[in-house]
C-alpha cells in the first residue's frame, strides 16, 4: 500500500512539473515578448542616468560637476538625484505620469541651479507584432494574459489611457537644455530597449522645462494691465470711502446733492452702489425665477468644467473613468449640450423683455430701439469680457508654477496676445479652437450671433405679426435642419464625444471645430426660447392656465422623455456600434432639444399657472444674488479651475469624493471670484453706459 502511495505522490509530482514546463515559457517570453518587466528595463536604463557629452560648454562642466559630487553623496546633488523616479510603478493601473518631488529638483540653488523637466516617452513594439487583445467589461478581470500585452495592445482608444505612454520628470542642470535631455535620454534607453526589438521614441518639449520662480517675462503690457486694473479697484476704493463718509456727515439733504458730477461718479464706482445692486430684490418681479435656474445650470456646468480639468490632467487611477465608458452612469457622457439651458433663457429673456419695451414706443422709433437693444447687449457684455482676456493674457501667468503650469497657462496667454481681437468682434467661434482666447468665448460670440438675429425678428414681428412668426419659423426649421445635414453629409457624430486624448488638450478637440462651437450647430435652444416667450405671451393674453396636476405630472413625464433621449448618446461611446449616419444626423437634432423642450413646457407653465411652492426654490434673495453673478462666474470658471490644475505635483487619486471636493472647492472660489469681477467691473461699467445708449 505504501508502495502504491509513494507512486501515486510521483506521479502528480512529475504531472505537476511538466505542467509548469509547459506554462512558464508561454507566460516569459510569449510572442518574443522582453523577459523583464518595462519598470526593470527602465531602471536598468536610468540607474546612473545624467546629461552626457551633449550641449554646451556650461552644460557639460555642471553635468560633471553634478556626477562627482552625487558620487560623494553630497546634499545638493542627492537631492537632485533622489527627486526623481527611475522604477515607475502603477505603469498596468494606468498611472502614466510618473512625476517625482518638483519642489526638491527646483530648490537646489547652489552650485547648481535645479531644473526639472516633464518627458514623454513612448514604447512602440516591433511592427510585425499583434498584441491587441479583447478586454472584459470588468476591469478587474486581469485574466491570464501577459501584463507586457496589457501595456502594448490597448492601442490608441480614445476611452482609455494609453499605458504604453509615460511621463517622466527628471532632475538636470540648469544649463542643459530640453534637447540635450532629449539627445542622452534617447540614447539611454535605446540601449536598453533596442536589443528587445522595442523602440522607446523620447520627447521632451522646451515648455515643460522649468525652474525656480516666475520665469514668464514682465513686459509693457504686464505693467499696463496691472496699471489699469489697480487703477479702477482704486477708484471704486476711494468712492466707497467717500460715500461712507457722505453718509455718516452730510444729513442735509442740500449739501448732499450740492456736487451732483462728483456724486454721480461716486454711485456709479461705489461698491456701496453696486453692492445695494447687486442685493436689490424685487419679489413681485415673475422673472426672478430665471435667476434660479440660472444658478442651478451654472452649477452642473461648474461641475462638467471641473470633471473635465481633473479627466485631463495627471491622475494615478483612471480606471474609475474607463469604467465610466463602460457602465456609465451615461449622463456624464452625454452632458456635453449642458449649456442649452443658457441658450434657451437668452432667447426667452431677450423676447419678454424686448416685447415689453416695444409696447410704449412709437411706430417710427422701433428701429431706433432695436438698433439700441445690440449696441447695450456688446456694451454691457465687454468690459467683464476684456478684463478677463488681459488678465489671462498677461496677469495669469504669473500666478503660479509647477511642472504644468508653463504648458498650461502660458499657451493660453500667447493665444489671447494674438487672437484677442476675434473676441472683440464676437467672432471667436468660427475660427479654429487653436486660435480661440478664452475657452467659453465661443459662448459669448454665440450668445451675440443668436441676439442680433433674434432682435430682427422681433422688429419684424413689432412691424408684422404674420411675417415675425413666419421668420421665426424659418430660423427655427434652418436651426433644426442644419445639424442634420451636416453630420450627415460630413459623417461625423451626432454627439459631441468627451474623449480622454481632447480632455487632456481641448485646442486639439477636433469636434470643438466642427460641431460644438459653430453657432448653426448651437441655435435651437436659443430660438426655441424666443418661440417659448411669444407662446407665453399669447397664452396670458387668453388667460390661459393649466391644472396644478397637469403642471406636475406634464414635467415630470417631459423630463423622463428627454433624459432618455439624452442618454441614448452613450451608444455611440460603444467600440463595437457601428457607425450610421442617419442616425447620428437624427441624434444631432434631438440632443439640443432635451433641455430646450423641457425649458419650453417650464416655460409656459410658470408663467400661466406658476408651480406653486416650488417657485419659491428659484424665486427667492439667495437665488437671485447669486443668479445675478452668472455671467461674471462663466468667464472667470475656466481660468479659476486652469490655475488650480496647472499648480499639480503630482497625479491626484480619482474618485467620486475627490471630484465633489474639487467642484466645491472651486465652484466657491468662482463665485468669489465672480463677485470681485462683477463689483469692480461689470456693474460700474453697466452704469456708466447707460445714460449713453
Amino acid at each position: 500500500m505504501s508502495i502504491a502511495i509513494a507512486v501515486g505522490l510521483l506521479a502528480i509530482f512529475l504531472a505537476a512539473g511538466s505542467s509548469d514546463g509547459q506554462v512558464q515559457p508561454e507566460v516569459v517570453v510569449a510572442d518574443d515578448l522582453p523577459e523583464a518587466w518595462i519598470s526593470k528595463l527602465f531602471y536598468q536604463a536610468l540607474a546612473n542616468f545624467t546629461v552626457r557629452d551633449v550641449g554646451s560648454s556650461a552644460c557639460r562642466i555642471q553635468s560633471n560637476l553634478y556626477d562627482r559630487h552625487l558620487r560623494n553623496h553630497t546634499s545638493w546633488a542627492v537631492r537632485m538625484a533622489e527627486s526623481w523616479d527611475r522604477y515607475p510603478i502603477g505603469i498596468l493601473a494606468g498611472n502614466t505620469y510618473h512625476m517625482g518631488i518638483y519642489d526638491e529638483c527646483v530648490d537646489v540653488r547652489y552650485p547648481v541651479i535645479g531644473q526639472y523637466c516633464l518627458s514623454e516617452i513612448k514604447l512602440i513594439p516591433p511592427t510585425d507584432r499583434d498584441y491587441n487583445f479583447n478586454r472584459t467589461e470588468d476591469l478587474d478581470d486581469f485574466g491570464n494574459k501577459n501584463a507586457w500585452k496589457t501595456v502594448l495592445g490597448w492601442g490608441n482608444y480614445p476611452d482609455q489611457v494609453q499605458r504604453n505612454i509615460l511621463n517622466l520628470g527628471i532632475c538636470i542642470p540648469n544649463s542643459c537644455s530640453a534637447s540635450d535631455l532629449q539627445t542622452t535620454l534617447q540614447n539611454t534607453l535605446d540601449t536598453v530597449f533596442k536589443p528587445k526589438n522595442f523602440k522607446a521614441i523620447v520627447r521632451v518639449d522646451p515648455i515643460m522645462c522649468t525652474v525656480k520662480g516666475d520665469m514668464y517675462p514682465y513686459d509693457t503690457p504686464f505693467y499696463l494691465t496691472s496699471a489699469i486694473l489697480l487703477l479702477i479697484f482704486l477708484i471704486c476704493c476711494g468712492t466707497t470711502f467717500y460715500h461712507c463718509i457722505k453718509i455718516l456727515y452730510c444729513n442735509d439733504s442740500k449739501e448732499t446733492t450740492s456736487s451732483e458730477g462728483l456724486n454721480s461718479f461716486c454711485k456709479i464706482f461705489s461698491f456701496i452702489e453696486s453692492t445695494r445692486t447687486w442685493f436689490k430684490f424685487d419679489k413681485d418681479n415673475e422673472l426672478n425665477v430665471m435667476y434660479g435656474l440660472k444658478v442651478l445650470t451654472m452649477l452642473a456646468v461648474l461641475l462638467g468644467h471641473r470633471l473635465f480639468y481633473l479627466l485631463g490632467n495627471p491622475m494615478s487611477n483612471p480606471k474609475l473613468i474607463e469604467s465610466i465608458y463602460l457602465n456609465g452612469p451615461n449622463i456624464i457622457l452625454t452632458s456635453t449640450n449642458l449649456v442649452d439651458p443658457f441658450f434657451f433663457m437668452s432667447g426667452l429673456l431677450m423676447q419678454l423683455n424686448l416685447f415689453k419695451s416695444y409696447q410704449n414706443i412709437k411706430a417710427g422709433s422701433i428701429l431706433k430701439k432695436t438698433a439700441s437693444q445690440v449696441i447695450h447687449r456688446v456694451i454691457k457684455m465687454l468690459p467683464a469680457y476684456c478684463v478677463m482676456m488681459a488678465i489671462t493674457a498677461h496677469i495669469v501667468p504669473h500666478l503660479g508654477d509647477g511642472p504644468l503650469w508653463p504648458q498650461k497657462t502660458w499657451n493660453e496667454a500667447e493665444i489671447c496676445k494674438n487672437y484677442w481681437w476675434t473676441n472683440l468682434l464676437f467672432i471667436s467661434n468660427l475660427i479654429d479652437i487653436k486660435y480661440e482666447c478664452l475657452i467659453v468665448s465661443w459662448y459669448v460670440s454665440c450668445d451675440i450671433q443668436f441676439f442680433i438675429i433674434g432682435v430682427i425678428i422681433v422688429y419684424v414681428y413689432m412691424k408684422n405679426k404674420n411675417y415675425g412668426i413666419g421668420l421665426l419659423s424659418i430660423v427655427l426649421g434652418l436651426s433644426v435642419s442644419i445639424p442634420f445635414l451636416v453630420t450627415i453629409l460630413s459623417e461625423i457624430d451626432g454627439i459631441d464625444k468627451m474623449q480622454l486624448p481632447f480632455l487632456e488638450n481641448l485646442r486639439i478637440f477636433i469636434s470643438l471645430n466642427e460641431s460644438y462651437r459653430l453657432s448653426y450647430m448651437r441655435a435651437t435652444p436659443f430660438f426655441c426660447g424666443l418661440a417659448a416667450g411669444f407662446i407665453v405671451e399669447k397664452l396670458k393674453k387668453n388667460k390661459f392656465k393649466f391644472s396644478q396636476m397637469t403642471v406636475y405630472y406634464g414635467t415630470f413625464m417631459v423630463f423622463i422623455i428627454c433624459i432618455c433621449i439624452q442618454l441614448y448618446g452613450a451608444r455611440f461611446y460603444s467600440r463595437e456600434v457601428f457607425y450610421y449616419p442617419l442616425e447620428h444626423a437624427l441624434y444631432s437634432i434631438v440632443s439640443h432639444c432635451t433641455w430646450a423642450i423641457p425649458s419650453m413646457w417650464i416655460a409656459a407653465c410658470y408663467f400661466t399657472s406658476g408651480y406653486g411652492p416650488l417657485t419659491m426654490l428659484f424665486n427667492n434673495k439667495l437665488a437671485v444674488i447669486l443668479g445675478k453673478l452668472s455671467y461674471s462666474v462663466f468667464l472667470v470658471n475656466l481660468t479659476v479651475m486652469m490655475m488650480s490644475q496647472s499648480s499639480q505635483r503630482l497625479p491626484v487619486y480619482l474618485s467620486a469624493k475627490s471630484v465633489i471636493d474639487a467642484w466645491i472647492y472651486d465652484t466657491v472660489k468662482s463665485y468669489m471670484m465672480g463677485l470681485v469681477l462683477y463689483l469692480v467691473v461689470e456693474v460700474p461699467f453697466a452704469k456708466l453706459v447707460k445714460p449713453w445708449i
